[in-house]
């Protein structure tokens, strides 16, 4: 745009620098009067900032070409400095189009005095509108950057309260901190959760604590998510296997303890191949598998290893004598969930019990073979 560079607009933009307060004053009442946030920046920063964009739009006029990114730094400046006074991007960027605005009508109106033909002040309308489509990509970018560096910032403190709060020892004051800035009640009980960190297991918790109507606060502390479940628990069913250890309800203050039990919930849990929400009452006599394994260990080798020498026998045998235990030995009902003949299943229970010593009708046995066999639900 050789045009631009021509001695009278030369004089022209000499004008415009020169004369400006008027210009300033308009513009920065314009701004307070039309674009929301702006009150929190207040008339003498605006001041600055409209003959910022003056001088901005002189500097680009005199160039005669498109500006890049980055060749318009004011744009990052200025976008960090509204940015740190709270006033939105989209105030941000209004308010920059309503700058170049002001400036174009000055110009537009000082140009019969000094001969400027209106081809060329169309062709400086277009350079101006060309350096408000650039600063609002480049604050744009700005914004969108610090944001992300804030949110990610915001989600490392609160991963770093929520480890702090399951652990005995914290701060009250340090408690009650987290508590306030992310609504975490420390009137009423809550509870911890637990959960081995493997591929969508938090996306999947979130789901189900979304789906329930609770409120989930997560943190992946080494190989373990740790949560913060806050409303009352009644759908225990979980979407995709996951298995998810659910301490008692407690103050705030007593988490740890609710935490300390989730975590021996999901050990114990995924132990005997439970899944879904887990508890301790939901495990009871199984969670001795968990904290006592010489007592498996003891178990196996009185009736597990005598049936190794029955090759595929073996599975149908174990499958028989899980049926009839999950049953409540009524092997009609069990026959039928194999499904086997129930002459079949009478046959199975009674070379499982030739093989192994057992006795089937007797207490401690039935109570020795339901530990063995959900110390090894893979089998």
């Amino acid at each position: 745009m050789d045009n631009l560079s021509s001695d009278r607009w030369q004089d022209l933009l000499d004008r415009l620098q020169k004369d400006d307060e008027s210009l300033v004053d308009t513009t920065v009442a314009q701004l307070l009067d039309t674009i929301p946030g702006y009150e929190k920046v207040g008339p003498e920063r605006l001041a600055f900032s409209v003959r910022r964009n003056v001088a901005l739009s002189i500097r680009i006029i005199r160039l005669g070409v498109d500006p890049a990114p980055d060749e318009v730094p004011e744009a990052a400046a200025l976008a960090d400095e509204r940015l740190g006074q709270g006033v939105p991007l989209g105030s941000v960027l209004s308010g920059f189009r309503v700058s170049m605005m002001m400036i174009l009508r000055r110009l537009i109106a000082l140009s019969p005095q000094y001969d400027i033909p209106s081809d060329e002040v169309l062709e400086c309308s277009t350079l101006l509108w060309s350096l408000a489509d650039v600063f609002s990509t480049r604050a744009t970018a700005v914004y969108r950057d610090r944001e992300i560096a804030r949110a990610v910032a915001d989600s490392a403190r609160r991963s770093e309260w929520i480890g702090h709060a399951v652990a005995e020892g914290m701060e009250i004051s340090e408690l009650l901190w987290g508590a306030a800035m992310y609504d975490v009640p420390t009137d009423v009980p809550v509870r911890a959760v637990a959960a081995s960190a493997r591929p969508r297991a938090e996306q999947l918790l979130h789901a189900w604590a979304e789906g329930a109507g609770l409120r989930l606060l997560t943190s992946v502390q080494s190989s373990v998510i740790v949560g913060i479940l806050i409303g009352e628990v009644s759908d225990r069913d979980v979407a995709g296997e996951l298995t998810i250890g659910l301490g008692q309800p407690e103050l705030l203050e007593r988490l740890h303890a609710s935490f300390a039990s989730a975590t021996l919930a999901l050990r114990a849990a995924e132990q005997v191949g439970d899944t879904g929400l887990v508890d301790l009452p939901a495990l009871s006599w199984r969670l001795a598998i968990h904290t006592c394994p010489e007592a498996t260990e003891m178990l196996t080798r009185r009736y597990l290893d005598p049936l190794q020498g029955a090759g595929e026998f073996r599975r149908e045998l174990l499958e028989s004598v899980a049926a009839y235990l999950g049953h409540r030995m009524n092997i009609p009902a069990a026959s039928r969930s194999i499904p086997v003949h129930v002459n079949t299943l009478r046959y199975r229970l009674r070379r499982f019990e030739e093989l192994t010593g057992a006795d089937l009708g007797d207490t401690q046995t039935v109570v020795e073979v339901s530990w063995v066999l959900a110390a090894h639900p893979d089998l």
